[in-house]
């Protein structure tokens, strides 16, 4: 089909062929995109989110390990394992495997070195189901194709599901959220591309009164050839015609300029994948926002996908091994700078005189289980004993009123209170899962007493058996007040073998 040039003469309108240019200079209208891999390779905004989010996956920090005992760090990976020599690799591409179709695949392959994992590409592995569900992967190369059983353990699949599955991976994928925009995206680019591709001009027609013989026509149409292409080397022509009129269809390019569409599409690409705005578009109101948004990212999206990522690999590779593998975030540049932000408004706080439980609170400081904000507020130092003058000795002695007594079988509120603190700094070590047995001053409690608690406590495996330490209100008893005990007990059966006319 040739390309068109209308006109119109006082016999109607008509058409010239314009064989110089290919149909697609004039397809202002563009065609489909071959497929959904051309909206991601093709849409700056759609492939540079979902290359961010796949690279910041395998950026997190992760490890291996038995038990307590760390087997490998992804900060100096030794491939301890044997069949993971890029781990990195493998997670970036799950992730974006992930973000198009919902769907990651690994492949254990032997190799006279050993087991290797590498990744396959989901669009070659079918799910092969039965009544009893799950029952294997048939992987298809071009003509040929082999199937896997389940218990064969040759697949790796990672499947995210949602609302409308139960057993294969859902088909709302981000991607699929992600296509309206692209879209839009991709027609505008591919209009802007056919623009310039016709010379920068509007898609544009000719009226033209009073043509009326073939050479006036090739005159205007060969003027018209050279504008279109940008070739004429006058700034202006004048030629023969009652009257040439060009009319525009559609819109120009300068119409896109500062689109408000535009920015709509992207917006909704970032929030199909959770990408702060201020990461495709760098439109922070200041570098403190962009941080604080940045860190919500890696905690709203880029760390949940991580640890589902992790859990599949975990029940299918890792666990089997008595291993387990470990993403984390909490090291990253993100969390590390909001940490560091923190800490930093916290002492500001405490150092303009605010109280350590106010200041953070609204710094937001997360604390250990258990432990209350008012727990950070300093402790009252109890007051100096007072100090006794030293007798005059041409003083008369001054009979000096006996303390009373404590009770044999009791604490005074200065002991309880020391024990209370003691106690709640052991259960806060203990859940730590620090050893509950520490250097404690005593101010108030007898040696005797610290004694006693000190030996229950290295032997406290539960919270109870710590609670159950500092129970010593009736069992802290010394020799001397055995022994007042005692005669006290004497005295009184003494008195009650007395007859009722003995004299007392």
């Amino acid at each position: 089909m040739a390309s068109k040039l209308f006109m119109v003469n006082k016999t109607g309108v008509k058409n010239i062929d314009l064989p110089q240019y290919p149909d697609s200079a004039w397809d202002w209208t563009t065609g489909e995109p071959e497929n959904d891999t051309d909206l991601y390779s093709t849409v700056a905004a759609v492939y540079r989110a979902v290359n961010l989010t796949a690279n910041a996956t395998s950026a997190l920090p992760f490890q291996l390990r038995r038990g307590d005992e760390i087997v490998d760090d992804s900060q100096d990976w030794q491939n301890k394992v044997g069949f993971m020599p890029n781990p990195r690799e493998l997670i970036r591409l799950w992730r974006m495997s992930l973000s198009m179709t919902n769907k990651a695949y690994g492949f254990i392959e032997q190799t006279k070195r050993g087991k290797n994992i590498r990744y396959i590409a989901p669009t070659t592995i079918t799910p092969k189901v039965d009544e009893y569900g799950l029952a294997g992967f048939k992987r298809t190369i071009g003509s040929g194709s082999t199937e896997y059983p389940l218990s064969a353990k040759r697949i790796i699949y990672m499947w995210r599901m949602d609302h409308t599955t139960e057993l294969l991976p859902s088909p709302n994928t981000e991607f699929k959220a992600m296509m309206t925009a692209a879209g839009v995206l991709y027609y505008a680019d591919k209009m802007t591309a056919a623009h310039f591709q016709r010379g920068g001009i509007k898609p544009t027609m000719l009226l033209v009164d009073g043509v009326t013989n073939p050479a006036d026509r090739d005159q205007i149409e060969n003027i018209w050839d050279k504008i279109v292409r940008g070739s004429y080397k006058y700034l202006g022509k004048i030629f023969q015609a009652q009257k040439i009129t060009p009319v525009v269809i559609g819109a120009g390019i300068d119409d896109m300029k500062d689109n408000a569409l535009m920015r709509a599409k992207i917006e909704d690409i970032a929030l199909a994948m959770g990408i702060p705005l201020s990461l495709l578009l760098a439109n922070s109101a200041n570098y403190a926002t962009a941080q604080s948004e940045y860190a919500v990212w890696y905690r709203e999206s880029i760390t949940p996908w991580a640890n589902f990522m992790a859990d599949c690999l975990n029940d299918q590779v890792f666990t089997p091994m008595g291993l387990h593998m470990d993403f984390m975030p909490e090291m990253t540049d993100p969390e590390q700078e909001d940490e560091v932000q923190r800490a930093g408004a916290y002492a500001s706080y405490v150092n303009s005189g605010m109280l350590p439980s106010v200041a953070a609170a609204i710094v937001g400081i997360e604390l250990p289980f258990g432990m209350e904000y008012s727990e950070l507020d300093p402790k009252p130092e109890p007051e100096p004993e007072p100090v006794a003058d030293e007798p005059d000795e041409a003083a008369e002695p001054v009979e000096q009123a006996e303390p009373e007594p404590e009770p044999v079988r009791g604490l005074t509120i200065g002991q309880y209170r020391e024990i209370d603190n003691w106690r709640q700094i052991a259960q806060r070590k203990f859940k730590r899962g620090d050893g509950v047995v520490f250097p404690w001053t005593c101010k108030e409690l007898t040696p005797e007493q610290a004694a006693l608690i000190t030996e229950r406590l290295a032997s406290a495996t539960s919270e109870a058996e710590i609670d159950h330490a500092f129970d010593i209100a009736s069992e802290a008893m010394t020799a001397d007040e055995a022994s007042e005990l005692i005669a006290l007990a004497d005295a009184i059966n003494r008195l009650a073998d007395k007859q009722p006319d003995e004299p007392t």
